[in-house]
């Protein structure tokens, strides 16, 4: 049986940091994918998240996709971004990240994320998607991120995709999910969108929506970096996956207290996850080196993340 490229549950963001001195070399790539992949449904490579300017953000490298393909089983989910700043260079993205997946000959459940409004209207975007999925054997996953379309230099005068703009890119089968942030009425709008679609899969990318009101679909979560076994724990009794052995009593204590750490710690790294996150799991030792200087606001959270996880369970 053929993996979901679309699998419900936990989706784990790499929190990654870029070594400064060689642009496309990762610091701790191996051991966050060790940490993670146990506990996730799947990967996302994304470089809006570990990169500091995003109107200024290079796509995943070919040799980063190489050394993932690598690292996990033939069979494990990863999404990867490819956003440009055109319709053009996301295209091209595409391409040369293809070339690593024939050159491998790798035709596991992959899937390109892209975020169209960074460079592209609500007009012709179905038109768009049409052309970038011609070529390729690979799904599509959109990510609506309007926090992220608010920070470009150049405003646009929509920050959303429109509900009826999703409706008809929907119509294109290798289109497969929706990354969502924003209000619980645009995600229902949405949900109505692509009833006819019912392998068609909206996922949180808020992890305090998340918590608050779960998708059916699940969540892609930077904090599973710190917490990958809390975070699926509360994904899984989310969505009514887990199948746990425990009395019910028991069962909705472990939840609560998992529920109350996670809730804690992203309390401290929500206003700067990029340069938080990987703070500490360098202080943990599990990369090299955390990025840039820290703020001493950042400094704080850091030192609160560790007041209450000092080890990290690094060994794990």
């Amino acid at each position: 049986m053929v993996q979901s490229v679309t699998p419900r549950g936990l989706i784990g963001s790499l929190a990654l940091v870029v070594d400064p001195q060689e642009r496309e070399v990762f610091r701790g790539l191996d051991s966050l994918i060790a940490r993670l992949q146990p506990a996730v449904a799947g990967l996302l490579l994304d470089p809006m998240f570990w990169c500091p300017d995003v109107d200024h953000c290079g796509p995943v490298t070919p040799p980063l996709l190489e050394h993932v393909i690598r690292l996990v089983p033939a069979t494990f989910p990863l999404w990867v971004r490819i956003t440009g700043t055109t319709a053009e260079q996301t295209i091209q993205n595409r391409r040369r990240l293809e070339t690593i997946c024939s050159r491998l000959n790798y035709s596991g459940p992959l899937a390109w994320v892209d975020t169209p409004l960074l460079y592209h209207s609500n007009r012709g975007l179905p038109e768009h998607y049409r052309t970038l999925l011609a070529e390729t054997p690979f799904n599509l996953i959109a990510d609506n991120n309007p926090q992220l379309i608010g920070k470009l230099k150049i405003k646009t005068k929509r920050k959303n995709i429109r509900t009826a703009v999703l409706k008809r890119i929907a119509e294109e089968p290798r289109l497969v999910g929706l990354l969502h942030r924003g209000d619980l009425r645009r995600v229902m709008n949405y949900q109505r969108a692509v009833r006819r679609r019912s392998d068609f899969f909206i996922y949180d990318a808020s992890e305090r929506s998340f918590l608050e009101r779960p998708s059916a679909s699940g969540i892609v979560s930077v904090g599973a970096n710190l917490l990958p076994d809390e975070w699926r724990a509360i994904t899984l009794a989310s969505l009514n996956l887990d199948e746990g052995s425990q009395s019910q009593s028991a069962r909705f204590r472990h939840l609560w207290e998992t529920g109350l750490k996670v809730r804690t710690l992203e309390k401290y790294y929500k206003n700067a996850p990029a340069r938080i996150i990987p703070a500490v799991l360098a202080a943990w030792g599990l990369i090299r080196g955390q990025g840039e200087p820290l703020s001493p606001g950042e400094q704080k959270a850091v030192d609160s993340i560790l007041a209450h996880l000092p080890e990290g369970r690094a060994g794990r």
